[in-house]
Parts: structure tokens; C-alpha cells; sequence
């Protein structure tokens, strides 16, 4: 399991060593500085076996503190006996270490060159001088290396490289290939941050959260939401001691190891200032000023970690104890102190303290933690609190958690305090989006609705009931409802988001494009007001993401994305899942595929780890399943179209054209061109009778993309239809390809794809060039022909290599039809002609004529190279 290699992220360094070995800039070699454990050994050698592949005689020599009081002791291995004589010259072992020189180069490589003796150092010097080797040489940045080793870069004999800590990218990519497979950026930036880049340090704690299962795989993705352990290597590499520390210095490295930075004057008060002093002394802290104030944190964040592991649970409890009666002696209305207060208090020896606990959990519900909300709600409530029940059915309903939320509201929904009415909307809104139950949800609403209502009420119940209206794609009456509840100026903070979430859905299905921004920019400022809607922005984001893709306004939802980003720093597990499904959407819809993947990859861990069963489950796996489909991965596309199909329910309308186009990419990219056009065709009606027009027209739009034949003219009378009466540019885009496509005019083929481009769709842009430039060749415009097939593949190699049907077809003076294309496809994907005949509802004989017309238009001998042909040019499944 534990494999990958140190040089992962070493790119630049190594090529810049190479050069200076090879003789760039007159030099010798070259010198590698750095901290311990950065890797400097490892590129070290790395050059050397380079260098050995290349016919070079390669030595290697290593500086020891033990061997440094003898002369020439780091050369003992290599001389053998003549390091012996009473006084060996520097020439005479310079001869010994490059006696065979004129068999061809030799390299020299020098590791610890700081821990040489002086007469070794010398040697080394003179060998860079005679340039009678190459010299590869290490040493640690800020040892007192010997003057003849620090003459080496000074005197220009050899270059210098500083080698750096692994930047955060360059970590991932390090623990990536490690552990053999994607790691979600969340547990990356985790590595990064406990091991300051360090690589020795980096492959160790790697090693030993998968040997205490706190690094898991889930869905292909290894996560790291666990705690830390530590092993004896790790803290024999960390070095300070830290397990013999004195009783009073171990105090100041626990406090901070449980609260970090901490106040000068709070750490003094629990420990005195003598022993800062000494623990600064010793570099386990660091001390800092900031503005008026002077902090303390840890020296290495490993440290506090190596303390956790050792230290025992009773002596800790206490220790957390006295530090958070200190920090009550201050009054902090700063949310984050008031969480680190209550975790504080909750695992000390201090008694419960409910008040903060509820208070503790509320921030912590703003600041996205909504577990560790639950565990503070949870301690209140073991010490009787009924506010505690309230805030938990809250918190378990924002996290999913939709059965654990139904005990609470049915206890809450039958209380007679005057919030009855509140309860049972929320129990309602529950059974729609957690539950997936909007049958009872609706019956419930019109249970209340027969009871007397207050005008607030009635908006309330209005919002919820707009919600069903949306999954049961009423969207007229979705958008009624929520306009009423939203004006109404009566809704709490959580309904304002629900009816939010209802009207952005019916308008993004309805195409009343000037509706959602406004909506969407008020839903996005008031998801901050309390603590029951901050994590609602995620979720009213992903109906906004699909609104925005409907309507054509990618780059406002981009933005969004990036904004809400923004506001992600050191996010909790479930809201970091929820936030990389959108920015993987963004990546969706604009294109880029590959990012998109790794993205959504991660969300769907994150789905899985936390057992959501809300719409994030089917929307991460439609996106995957077309972005795979769009990658030409039919096998992967097959695989989450799957998941998709298990995820959506029967009665939740408004996910069936998203899974309709899920399945019609799945199918063409594994060759069933037909069956998917039928499929989103099939659904575009469907749409139409639902009233959801741009629901129609992406149907429509995607059997265009794919080179629709049979049913061009209904389609291009439909997209024009449709674009009368949307009114906004992605529509006008659709009508113009459809209408282009069926006359076969490359330049407005060509003006299509500019229209996509101008809407941030540049899939859609690649695939409108690709149809342009074979309607160009095959009318014998050549010229222009290869100029829209070079856009078409910029395009597509801007999109992370998409392979679509349209980018599938050859760009030559006689292209096929699309029955030649589909039955070609089919062919690559390695189909018999009896299956294919099956496939088509055709007979054996017009395969095998389409087959022979495919092969004579592609330059093909035989089936089996038109299908190499075909797969060359991107033709047919891939895995």
C-alpha cells in the first residue's frame, strides 16, 4: 500500500541539478542544502543513477559524526587499505577515487558534505577544482560546515539549490503517489500543515495513519478525518525529547498541544514564565507579536501531536481543565474562542456547563462544524437542557441526517408552547429533502393548512409547500408560492432559504433567467445571519449551480463557486464535501473535465463517508457519469450512471432530466449513438408536458450535439420555439446549432460555437467547431474545414480532452453519415455484427454494408482496422 517516491513534486529542482551536473554555467556539480528530512539524499542519489544510466562511473560517500574525528574517515569504504599509510596525499587519493577516469565520466556524490573531517573536505574541494569528477553534494542548511565545503558554492565552484520544504500542491502530489491513489484536498492540506512540507516526516505519518486505519479509502479516495497517530519513528525523526521532558517543560507543550496559539500571559499563568523561557530556549516554541499582543504556539505541530500520543487521558483531562478556567477569566465574544472554550470544558475534569454548550453549538453550527455542534448539543442535553432537543433537530436536518432529525420533530411537532406550527414545517421540509418522502410531507402541510394560521404561519407553510411543488415539478405554482412567502417579509431566516431553494428551482425550470440572481445574491447574504441557515448555502447552491447551467449563466455561477471557496478556510469534512461538489460542478459546466473529475470524485467521498442521503448523492453521481462520458470513460460512465439510477426516486420529478442526460452520455460514449439521442428526445417531451422549458432544450441541445438526424426539422422548429420565448443567449445558441446543423451551414455551425463560448460552455463550443469543420470538408471547403476542426481540438484540449460523438468523426473529404458513424462506433467498442444488427433493430446484411461503405471511407482493409482506425481517432469505449 505505502509506495510513490520522495522525488514526487521535484520536478523543477531536479532539472535545475541537471543542468548543473551536465557543466551549465561552468560549474562543477552541484551543492543540495536543506533542512533535515527535506529529501536532499534521495535527489542525491537519484542524480547518480542518472548519471550511472548514461555510462558514468558513479562513487558515494557520506559524512558521519562518528567518522569526523578521523582523517579521511569518510573515505575509508571507498580506499581501503591505502587510507592506511602514515600520511596519503590529497593527489594520491584523488588518484584512487578517479584511477579509471579515462573509461568514461565519473560522478562523485558527497551526502552530510557539513559532517567531513578537514582533510576530507579538502579532498572534495580539490576534486571540484581539477574538475577530474562531477560532484553531487549535500549538506544541512545552518550546520557549521568545514570552510573548504561552504568554499564549494562561494567560490563558484559548484551551484547551490536551497532545496525548500514541498509546497501544499506539491505535498498532495507526494502523498498521491505514496498512497497510490487520489486523496481529497481537505486530508493533502492536513499532511502539509503537520509536517511542514517535510518529506522524511511526510512518508512516516503517511505510513502511520494507515497503520491505525485513520486513513481510509472511500469511493476511491482516501480520507483523512481522523485523529493523529504517532509512531516511535515518527517521534525518533520529530527528535527535542519530547517523551524525557521535565515535568514543568512537558506542561507548556501539553497546554499548547491542546490550545494553540495561546496568549503570553494566559501560557504564563498555567506554567510560569521561567519555563517558557527554557521551552523557547529549546525550540519547542515559538513566541511571535501580533499588533499589541504576543502569542505562543508550538515550534513543529508535530510536537503536540508526539505529547497527545504519550501523555495520559487523566493528567490531559486536567490540563484542559485549568486551561479553559483560565480563558473564562476573559471575556472573548469570538465564536472560535467560545468553541475552543466548550471543547475544552467537555473533555476536562470541570463539570458541565450547559449555557455554553448551547452557546458553543450554535457557533459551531455558523462556523460549518455541524458534528461537532451535535457533540456539544448532545452534552447539553445529557444535562437536561429542552433547548439542546431543539438545536439538535436542527443540526441533524442541515446534516442530513434525516431519521435522526424525524425522532426529534415528532417529539417537538407534538409540544403545545406556541411553536407547534414551526416544528411540524420543519418536519415537512425533512420528509421532502432527507427523507425523500414528499407524499407525507405534502399531506402534512394540508393538515395544517385546515387549522387556523397566523399570516407568518402561512408564509412559513407557504415555503415548504413551495419545495413540493418543485420535486414534483409544479414550478408555476412552486414560483407562486415562494414569491408569496419571500414578500411576505414574515419568514424566519431557515424558511426564507427554503422558499429560496423552491423559487431558484422553479426559475431555473421555467426560464425566468432575471429571477434567479437577485433570489440567489440575497439567499447567499442571508445564509450568514444565523446559525440554523449557514450551512443552507451549499444546498441552496447546488439548485443555483443547476439553475445558472439551464439558463446559460456559468460564469455567474462560477463566480459564486469561487466565492463561496473563499469563505472555506479549514472547513469540516461535511461541509468541504458539499463545497467541492460545486466548484466540481463549476468545473463541469465550463469545461474542465479533468479538474471536474478529481473534484467530484471527492464529493462523493465525502457522500459516502458521512452516509448523506440527500439530492448531493444523485447530483454528484450524474455529473459523473456525464463527465466520464465527456472523457469517452464509457466503462466509469456506465458505472456512476448506475449509482444514479439507485440514488433517484420514482415521484422526484424535477431529477429526471438530469438523469435522462446522464444516461443519454453514457450511452454514446459507449457507442449506442442512437439510443441515446431516443432517450433525451423521449425526455424532452416529457419536459415539455411538465412545463419545464429549458429542461426541454438541454434535452435538445444534447441530441444536436450528438449529430441528430431522423427528427431535425421537429427539433429545429422546437429549439427556435423555445428560444422565442426564453428570450436569453444559450437559447438563441441552441436554435441557431440546431437550425445550422440541419441546413449544413458551416458558418453558422461555426457562429454557434462562438455563441457557446460567449456563455462559458466550451464542451458545447468544441463539439458545434468539430460539426463545422466536417460539414466544411465534405462541401469541399478545405481551407475552412481545417480551420474549425483547429479550434474544435483547442477547445477540447482546453476541456481536458473531451471525446464526444462529435469529436469523434474523422475531418476527410468523404466523412461518414451518422449511421456509418454509429455503426463504426459500435464496431470500435468491440460488438459483432449480430449484436449491432440487435442493437439497431436491423439485419446482419445492412451492418455488414455499412461496415464496407465505413472501411472504403476511412481507407480500412477490414473490420478489424477500421476499428483500430476508429479508436485511434478517438472512436468507440475507453476505460
Amino acid at each position: 500500500m505505502i509506495s510513490g517516491d520522495a522525488l514526487t513534486g521535484r520536478d523543477n529542482e531536479l532539472t535545475a541539478m541537471r543542468r548543473a551536473l551536465g557543466g551549465a554555467g561552468n560549474y562543477a556539480g552541484v551543492v543540495i542544502a536543506g533542512a533535515a528530512g527535506v529529501g536532499k539524499t534521495r535527489l542525491a542519489r537519484e542524480l547518480l543513477l542518472q548519471a550511472c544510466s548514461t555510462g558514468a562511473r558513479t562513487n558515494w560517500i557520506v559524512g558521519t559524526a562518528s567518522a569526523r574525528p578521523i582523517p579521511l574517515g569518510a573515505f575509508s569504504a571507498t580506499l581501503g587499505d591505502s587510507i592506511s599509510e602514515p600520511a596519503p596525499s590529497v593527489r594520491r587519493v584523488i588518484n584512487s577515487l578517479v584511477a579509471q577516469q579515462r573509461q568514461g565520466r565519473i560522478v562523485i556524490g558527497v551526502d552530510d558534505a557539513h559532517l567531513l573531517d578537514g582533510f576530507s573536505a579538502h579532498v572534495v574541494h580539490q576534486l571540484a577544482q581539477t574538475r577530474e569528477a562531477r560532484l553531487v553534494v549535500t549538506v544541512r542548511a545552518g550546520a557549521d560546515a568545514p570552510d573548504a565545503i561552504k568554499a564549494l558554492w562561494k567560490d563558484g565552484l559548484l551551484a547551490r539549490l536551497d532545496l525548500e520544504p514541498l509546497s501544499a500542491e506539491s505535498t498532495r502530489a507526494m502523498v498521491e503517489a505514496v498512497l497510490g491513489a487520489p486523496a481529497d484536498a481537505r486530508s493533502a492540506q492536513r499532511f502539509w500543515k503537520l509536517t511542514g512540507g517535510n518529506a522524511l516526516f511526510l512518508r512516516q505519518l503517511i505510513k502511520d495513519q494507515v497503520a491505525a486505519c485513520n486513513l481510509r479509502k472511500v469511493a476511491g479516495v482516501w480520507i483523512w478525518d481522523g485523529g493523529v497517530a504517532v509512531s516511535q519513528s515518527m517521534s525518533d525523526l520529530v527528535g527535542n525529547q519530547l517523551d524525557r521532558l521535565p515535568p514543568e517543560l512537558a506542561l507548556v507543550v501539553d497546554s499548547l498541544s491542546q490550545c494553540e496559539p495561546l496568549e503570553v500571559d494566559v501560557l504564563i499563568d498555567l506554567v510560569g514564565r521561567k519555563q517558557l523561557e527554557v521551552a523557547e530556549q529549546m525550540h519547542l516554541i515559538a513566541v511571535e507579536r501580533v499588533g499589541e499582543s504576543v502569542w505562543v504556539r508550538l515550534a513543529h505541530p508535530l510536537f503536540g501531536e508526539l505529547r497527545r500520543g504519550s501523555a495520559g487521558e487523566m493528567y490531559l483531562s486536567k490540563v484542559r481543565g485549568r486551561l479553559a478556567t483560565r480563558l473564562a477569566q476573559r471575556a472573548d465574544p469570538d465564536p472560535q474562542t467560545t468553541v475552543q472554550r466548550a471543547l475544552l470544558t467537555v473533555e476536562s475534569d470541570l463539570p458541565p456547563d450547559v449555557d455554553l454548550y448551547l452557546d458553543a453549538a450554535r457557533h459551531a453550527m455558523t462556523l460549518l462544524d455541524l458534528d461537532l455542534a451535535e457533540r456539544f448539543a448532545a452534552a447539553a442535553h445529557a444535562a437536561g437542557s429542552l433547548e439542546a432537543t431543539r438545536i439538535r433537530a436542527v443540526n441533524r436536518f442541515l446534516a442530513g441526517s434525516g431519521a435522526e432529525a424525524e425522532e426529534f420533530l415528532k417529539v417537538l411537532g407534538q409540544s403545545e408552547d406556541g411553536e407547534r406550527h414551526r416544528w411540524v414545517t420543519l418536519r415537512a421540509a425533512n420528509l421532502i429533502w432527507m427523507l425523500g418522502d414528499p407524499g407525507p410531507a405534502a399531506d402534512t402541510l394540508a393538515e395544517l393548512a385546515s387549522a387556523r394560521e397566523s399570516d407568518a404561519e402561512r408564509a412559513a407553510r407557504f415555503a415548504v409547500e413551495a419545495c413540493v411543488d418543485a420535486v414534483f415539478a409544479r414550478c408555476a405554482e412552486a414560483q407562486q408560492k415562494a414569491r408569496a412567502a419571500l414578500e411576505s417579509g414574515q419568514l424566519s431566516d431557515l424558511n426564507a432559504m427554503m422558499a429560496s431553494v423552491a423559487m431558484t428551482m422553479a426559475c431555473g425550470a421555467l426560464g425566468h433567467a432575471e429571477e434567479i440572481t437577485p433570489v440567489a445574491r440575497r439567499a447567499l447574504e442571508r445564509a450568514g445571519n444565523s446559525f440554523e441557515t449557514s450551512h443552507m448555502r451549499f444546498w441552496f447552491g447546488g439548485v443555483y449551480g443547476r439553475a445558472c447551467r439551464l439558463t446559460g449563466r456559468i460564469d455567474e455561477f462560477v463566480s459564486a463557486a469561487e466565492y463561496l471557496s473563499a469563505l472555506a478556510k479549514d472547513m469540516p469534512s461535511l461541509a468541504y464535501a458539499n463545497l467541492v461538489f460545486l466548484t466540481g460542478q463549476a468545473e463541469l459546466m465550463r469545461g474542465d473535465l479533468r479538474t471536474a473529475e478529481k473534484m467530484l470524485h471527492e464529493a462523493l467521498a465525502g457522500v459516502e463517508k458521512h452516509g448523506i442521503t440527500t439530492g448531493l448523492r444523485p447530483a454528484c453521481t450524474f455529473a459523473l457519469a456525464e463527465t466520464h462520458a465527456k472523457l469517452g470513460q464509457a466503462e466509469a460512465a456506465a458505472q456512476w450512471l448506475a449509482e444514479a439510477r439507485r440514488a433517484v426516486r420514482p415521484d422526484f420529478l424535477f431529477m429526471h432530466t438530469g438523469l435522462a442526460l446522464a444516461t443519454g452520455w453514457t450511452l454514446v460514449a459507449g457507442g449506442s449513438l442512437a439510443e441515446g439521442i431516443d432517450t433525451v428526445l423521449a425526455e424532452a417531451k416529457m419536459a415539455a408536458e411538465r412545463g419545464q422549458p429549458t429542461h426541454e432544450l438541454a434535452c435538445l441541445q444534447a441530441a444536436t450535439l450528438w449529430g441528430a438526424t431522423g427528427g431535425m426539422t421537429e427539433i429545429t422548429s422546437r429549439t427556435r420555439e423555445l428560444a422565442d420565448q426564453l428570450s436569453f443567449p444559450l437559447a438563441d445558441a441552441v436554435a441557431l446549432h440546431a437550425e445550422s446543423l440541419q441546413r449544413r451551414d458551416g458558418e453558422g455551425l461555426l457562429a454557434a460555437s462562438r455563441a457557446y463560448q460567449a456563455v462559458g460552455d466550451r464542451t458545447s463550443a468544441a463539439d458545434a467547431a468539430a460539426q463545422a469543420a466536417v460539414t466544411f470538408t465534405g462541401a469541399q471547403l478545405r481551407s475552412r474545414g481545417l480551420f474549425a476542426a483547429a479550434i474544435a481540438q483547442q477547445l477540447a484540449k482546453e476541456c481536458g480532452g473531451l471525446c464526444s460523438p462529435a469529436m469523434h468523426t474523422p475531418v476527410t473529404p468523404t466523412p461518414l453519415t451518422g449511421r456509418q458513424r454509429e455503426v463504426a462506433e459500435l464496431v470500435a467498442a468491440g460488438l459483432t455484427n449480430k449484436q449491432i444488427a440487435d442493437r439497431l433493430f436491423s439485419s446482419v446484411r445492412t451492418v455488414e454494408g455499412h461496415i464496407y461503405r465505413a472501411c472504403q471511407r476511412v481507407g480500412a482493409c477490414s473490420r478489424e482496422e477500421l476499428a483500430e482506425i476508429l479508436r485511434r481517432r478517438g472512436f468507440g469505449a475507453h476505460t
